[in-house]
């Protein structure tokens, strides 16, 4: 199922008493709000955006983005859109270097074994500091007594992601399955 709307931020308290907002940038390219014009809010419990509000001035404050919108020119205006989450277009999504691959992209890619056996079905991915990335994969059934397969995202191991095919081919090491 193709993702439409891509969380970006979530704003989680005002700032100041102009009706500015503070936003916890959920992107690993903040800077990305200095490029835009208008931001679409979101309830967490919307599929399509409850407000299209434009943005009057941005500026950046100890990790945080800090927006000031038009029409929200009190710390109350502000506090009433606390909470609600910033998303984009899949399509406005910052392109990434060839090899890399965003998270909600690899949610629910096939697993398959270069002998192209099914393995199953990426259900999450960890990051983990410092080292690789790991795929946590949902098994097939029968392929193993565990919950969830840990696999880790190593040229060893991920021998490819197709998108357009919807998987993943991987080297199966021994003892991944165990």
């Amino acid at each position: 199922m193709e993702v439409k709307w891509i969380l970006i931020g979530e704003i989680v308290a005002t700032q100041g008493n102009k009706g500015e907002v503070r936003v916890l940038p959920h992107t690993d390219f903040p800077e990305r709000f200095m490029k835009m014009d208008q931001v679409l809010l979101f309830r967490k419990t919307s599929s399509e955006p409850d407000l299209e509000l434009r943005i009057e001035h941005v500026w950046m404050h100890k990790g945080f983005v800090i927006l000031k919108l038009a029409g929200i020119d009190t710390m109350n205006q502000a506090q009433s859109l606390k909470g609600m989450q910033i998303k984009i277009d899949r399509k406005d999504v910052v392109p990434l270097p060839s090899g890399r691959h965003y998270i909600f992209d690899l949610i629910g890619l096939k697993v398959v074994t270069t002998q192209g056996k099914t393995i199953g079905v990426v259900t999450d991915v960890l990051q983990t500091s410092g080292a690789n990335d790991i795929y946590v994969v949902k098994p097939e059934l029968g392929i193993t007594k565990q919950k969830e397969i840990l696999i880790p995202v190593i040229d060893d191991v991920v021998v490819s992601v197709d998108l357009e095919q919807q998987q993943i081919v991987i080297n199966l090491l021994d003892g991944l399955l165990d």
